[in-house]
C-alpha cells in the first residue's frame, strides 16, 4: 500500500509542477500588455532619447500587413520597437534568430536593442509578405 501512495503522490507532484511551468510559459509568451502603445497620427518613425540605454528608439509599425517603413538604419545600441497598429496578430523573428517577439495583438509592442553592426532581415512567420531589415551602423 505505502507503494502505491507514494507513487500516486510522486505523480501528483509532477503534474502539479508541469502545470506550473506550463502557466509560467503561457504567460512569459503573451508579450507585455503593459508596454506604451502608439496611436496611428503621427509620423511613422519617431527617434526618442532613451538615455536608460544611451541610444535612440527608433518605431516600426505594423500596418495593412506590413512595417512601415520596411528598412531603418540605426546605431549600435538604438533600439527598434515595433508598434502593431493592425488588426491582424503579427510577430516580428529575425532571420538569424537574433530576436523573436512571439505573437501580438493591435495596441501592443515588441523592441529589442540593437548591440552589434550588422544587416538584420526579420519578418512575421504568419504572413509570408512581411518582411523587413534593420541596418545597424
Amino acid at each position: 500500500m505505502r507503494v502505491r501512495r507514494s507513487a500516486r503522490y510522486t505523480i501528483r507532484l509532477l503534474a502539479a509542477a508541469a502545470i506550473l511551468v506550463l502557466a509560467g510559459a503561457v504567460v512569459a509568451g503573451c508579450g507585455g500588455s503593459a508596454a506604451p502603445t502608439t496611436t496611428a497620427s503621427g509620423p511613422l518613425v519617431t527617434h526618442v532619447t532613451n538615455p536608460a540605454a544611451g541610444g535612440q528608439t527608433v518605431q516600426v509599425i505594423m500596418t495593412d500587413r506590413s512595417y512601415q517603413p520596411k528598412e531603418v538604419t540605426i546605431k549600435v545600441g538604438d533600439t527598434v520597437t515595433w508598434v502593431n497598429q493592425d488588426n491582424p496578430q503579427h510577430d516580428v523573428v529575425a532571420d538569424n534568430g537574433e530576436f523573436k517577439s512571439g505573437l501580438f495583438t493591435n495596441g501592443n509592442t515588441f523592441s529589442f536593442t540593437f548591440t552589434k553592426a550588422g544587416t538584420y532581415p526579420y519578418h512575421c512567420s504568419i504572413h509570408a509578405g512581411m518582411t523587413g531589415t534593420v541596418i545597424v551602423q
